[in-house]
C-alpha cells in the first residue's frame, strides 16, 4: 500500500474544519440500528493537520450508540469514497448517550472531506418526535448540534 505524505501537525488547525450532520436517523424503538452520519470538511485551500485530536458525539434524545463506527475520506464535490487506513475504537459511555475516540482529521484541501457513519438505535419509551438536541464536538471546531427522528409505531 502506498503512503500518503501529510501536511506537519500544526497545533489549532482543528479551528479550521467545518462539521455537518449529513442526513439524520430516523428510527422505531426497538427497530433496527440506522446510521448517524457527519462530515469534516476544511474552511481553507491549504492541508489541515491538526493531529490527534478528541471527537466527543452525544446522541439526540431517543437514540443510543452501539459503538460501531466507520469512516472514509471522500472527494467533497462528488462525496465518492476514496480511502480509508484505519479502524477506530471507540468509547461508549453515559449508558450508551455519548461515543468518543481520537481521530486525525488530516485533510489535503477543501476538495477532499472526511465521512463518518455511527450505528444508533432508538430507545423504548422515547416519544415519537424529531430531536435536535445531540451534539459533535471536535477538538477546537466549533461544535453542531444533532438530529435524529424517533418514529411512532405506524410511521415509516
Amino acid at each position: 500500500m502506498a503512503t500518503e505524505t501529510q501536511a506537519p501537525v500544526r497545533q489549532g488547525d482543528d479551528k479550521k474544519l467545518f462539521l455537518l450532520q449529513v442526513g439524520h436517523p430516523e428510527a422505531r424503538p426497538g427497530g433496527e440500528p440506522t446510521r448517524l452520519n457527519f462530515a469534516v470538511l476544511s474552511t481553507v485551500k491549504e492541508p489541515v493537520n491538526p493531529g490527534d485530536v478528541t471527537y466527543t458525539l452525544k446522541a439526540p434524545t431517543g437514540f443510543l450508540f452501539s459503538g460501531w463506527i466507520g469512516w472514509a475520506y471522500h472527494d467533497a464535490n462528488t462525496m465518492q469514497p476514496t480511502s480509508n487506513a484505519e479502524a477506530i475504537e471507540p468509547a461508549v459511555s453515559d449508558g450508551g448517550r455519548t461515543l468518543t475516540f481520537t481521530h486525525k482529521p488530516c485533510l489535503r484541501s477543501n476538495a477532499e472531506c472526511l465521512g463518518y457513519g455511527v450505528d444508533t438505535t432508538a430507545v423504548d419509551g422515547t416519544d415519537p418526535d424529531t430531536y435536535q438536541d445531540g451534539r459533535l464536538e471536535i477538538g477546537d471546531a466549533n461544535p453542531i448540534n444533532l438530529t435524529g427522528t424517533v418514529l411512532g409505531p405506524d410511521e415509516d
